[in-house]
């Protein structure tokens, strides 16, 4: 059976990745105290399926925060498991807290690995992560955040507004409940006939980083 490839520090992850897609994944543990550190590390990180995703998308080192205090404090890391993703100077750039099950895990690592690509204004890839997260788990809470985020990074890729009002929409009418589509409400009003261009004040061509 293929085992996560542990690497043995950020710097060693830094020399590996750069240059590609991949980014560092820090993973927090504690030790055998901690029930959610040892089941995701002995039952989780088990799965072909999660480490096929975790080998792909990252490079992953673990620290034990009793053994690597330091680091874990400068990561403010206050629960475990914690996991974080970085870019390759150490940065942080995303994280998410606390135990899931391998394939809520996934939904959530695809999340966070398109949110992170996001914060890196890499729009192209973090579109097809979000694309993945809603096309292989559409059952998945995330992914009303992960139709949000969709539409964001193709407007800030393009500098076209439609794409905001058309997730609204569909968000709208497959989560009216949820807290991401109150967050869209306000491009209702964008339409394929209202389609516009954005240009950053400082009339460069740029989509700019606030909200439409």
């Amino acid at each position: 059976m293929r085992e996560l490839n542990w690497r043995k520090s950020l710097e060693v992850v830094s020399g590996e990745i750069s240059g590609g897609t991949r980014l560092p994944l820090l993973v927090f543990y504690r030790g055998k105290e901690c029930d959610g550190s040892r089941k995701t590390l002995g039952e989780v990180f088990k799965v072909q399926n999660v480490i096929n995703t975790i080998e792909r998308e990252s490079a992953p080192v673990k620290y034990d925060i009793l053994e690597s205090k330091e680091i874990a404090e400068r990561y403010h890391v206050d629960w475990t498991p914690t996991f974080i993703f970085t870019d390759e100077n150490g940065r942080e750039l995303e994280r998410w807290v606390g135990y899931l099950p391998a394939e809520d895990f996934i939904a959530q690592f695809t999340l966070s690995k398109g949110l992170a690509a996001f914060h890196l204004a890499r729009y192209i890839e973090a579109e097809r992560e979000f694309e993945m997260l809603v096309e292989e788990y559409p059952d998945s809470e995330l992914v009303p955040e992960a139709e949000y985020y969709l539409g964001v990074s193709r407007f800030k890729e393009k500098g076209d507004a439609y794409p905001l009002g058309e997730i609204c929409h569909l968000l709208q009418e497959k989560y009216p409940d949820s807290m991401w589509t109150k967050k869209c409400s306000i491009w209702s009003h964008l339409t394929s006939e209202s389609r516009k261009r954005f240009v950053a004040f400082d009339q460069g061509g740029s989509t700019g980083s606030g909200a439409y």
